[in-house]
């Protein structure tokens, strides 16, 4: 499933719109940033690995890698 899709249903899940994101992910990174440029980094999916962190840290979540389990 697309970057984007995944965001917006956790944005629905905790009442955050994707344009107090930008502003919230702004504040952090210390430098302007758009709602139209937080949707284009997820729409080409060329969002960083540290923008990612962040924005899961703004909203209350964690990041990380699981073992997937094999089928057998």
């Amino acid at each position: 499933m697309p970057i984007m899709n995944e965001l917006k249903k956790v944005l629905l899940d905790v009442n955050i719109s994707l344009t107090e994101l930008a502003q919230a992910l702004g504040k952090r990174l210390n430098k302007p940033y758009s709602m139209q440029n937080l949707s284009n980094k997820l729409r080409n999916e060329t969002i960083t690995h540290r923008e990612m962190l962040i924005i899961a840290d703004i909203l209350g979540y964690d990041l990380k890698f699981v073992i997937r389990k094999e089928n057998k």
